[in-house]
């Protein structure tokens, strides 16, 4: 089979799993405590006439499957409806919040990528030495201890006391910028507490897997082979050691969206970067459903995006497996 024709078999499998996955949000939104009508009027007090005006306009005396097939219609057609709260489209407010929520995550990800091979490999080929022991603590403490926890202590060192880097936000508020670039570097600064967070928390959980799969891989034989007919130790490691100890970190990369987005959604609150995390906790507490529903439904379809591509990049990283 043909990469082509499993990518075009991997998509049509993604049709009955968003059908499934709207199912549950739809579902699961609908179970939530709240009236929409009273999200609507912003919780104020009106007559039962006024309420009662609203849930025939929105359709909310329907039956639950009805409401459902209208709104999953919308959906197909990219209509994900309008907010409750502000009466704006659902898709335009969070096609606003996409890019911060990408930066910071795409920014975790190249970092932790970058830090966790670099000292998985070493820690591997190093076994038992002293920078394997201190790189497997460290994950250890990243791996267990809470990412918003480490986020207030930052804040309190970094930002309160040494006053290094700002506390929140994207940009400095009420600041004018002699140039582009000083502008550059004021977001920059803004973008390396909330980065750094996420770095730790996802690194541990990298470095744990490529050092894993870098010992299992230097206990095969072709590796004893390789290092019997006198390559260079940099050859055996990085040419045919690390290409295929790559293969479930590849994957695992894939599924790192859904934790990631999970991570950003506390580190984006604590530091109020204006991204899907923090939209999502403020449209919960506001009792916006449509706006939830679209939400939950992008967020699904960035993660099967994700994974499709994850399982498209073990051609990348190995020739040799085939899809059948």
């Amino acid at each position: 089979m043909t990469l082509r024709t499993y990518v075009i078999r991997r998509l049509i499998l993604i049709i009955p799993t968003f059908f499934l996955i709207s199912v549950v949000i739809f579902t699961l939104i609908h179970l939530a405590p709240g009236d929409p009508a009273q999200a609507i009027v912003g919780g104020r007090p009106v007559s039962r006439e006024i309420l009662h005006q609203i849930r025939l306009e929105y359709g909310l005396y329907d039956p639950v499957p009805v409401q459902y097939v209208r709104w999953v219609s919308k959906l197909l057609r990219g209509d994900f409806g309008f907010s409750f709260i502000s009466q704006r489209p659902v898709l335009s407010m969070i096609g606003e919040r996409i890019p911060r929520t990408l930066e910071l995550m795409l920014a975790a990800e190249f970092v932790s990528i970058l830090i966790a091979v670099s000292l998985g490999v070493i820690a591997a080929v190093k076994h038992y030495s002293l920078i394997d022991a201190v790189s497997s603590l460290g994950a250890l403490i990243g791996y267990s201890t809470p990412n918003f926890w480490i986020a207030l202590v930052a804040i309190m060192v970094f930002s309160v006391e040494l006053g290094w880097l700002p506390v929140s936000g994207t940009q400095t508020l009420g600041t004018s910028f002699a140039s582009p670039l000083d502008a550059i570097v004021d977001h920059l600064k803004h973008l390396i507490l909330p980065t750094s967070i996420l770095v730790l928390g996802w690194t541990a959980y990298l470095f744990r897997m490529v050092r894993s799969s870098m010992l299992e891989v230097l206990g095969q034989d072709y590796i004893t082979t390789a290092r019997a007919k006198g390559l260079k130790e940099r050859v055996v490691i990085y040419k045919h050691a690390l290409r295929n100890a790559l293969l479930p970190v590849v994957t695992y990369v894939g599924y790192s969206i859904g934790f990631l987005l999970g991570g950003a959604a506390v580190i984006e609150n604590v530091f109020a970067w204006p991204g899907l995390g923090q939209f999502m906790v403020t449209i919960a507490e506001k009792r916006d459903y449509p706006t939830l529903m679209g939400l939950g439904m992008i967020i699904a379809i960035m993660v099967l995006i994700a994974n499709l591509c994850s399982d498209i990049a073990y051609a990348v990283v190995d020739p040799r497996i085939r899809y059948e």
